[in-house]
């Protein structure tokens, strides 16, 4: 009986740590694929980590400075390289 119940909570630990992982769109953070929040961000679908990064790239796109924050973005990924 023992084993059976290593097992059980052996499978459920391993699915929670193996699950699928993605990097939110905004901000870089590591989350889960799994029930991710997405957006909508120049017509693709996009994964956030969180509401704060959801608004902000709402903003971003309502404010009309989609071409500065990816051209920032783009430096900044540059810059970690």
């Amino acid at each position: 009986m023992q084993l059976a119940l290593s097992q059980f909570y052996g499978n459920h630990i391993s699915r929670f740590f193996n699950r699928e992982k993605c990097l939110c769109f905004h901000c870089g953070e590591r989350m889960r694929k799994e029930g991710a929040l997405t957006t909508v961000f120049q017509h693709q679908s996009q994964p956030v980590c969180c509401h704060g990064c959801l608004a902000v790239l709402n903003a971003i796109e309502k404010n009309g400075l989609v071409d500065e924050y990816l051209q920032s973005k783009h430096v900044d990924q540059g810059s970690a390289l």
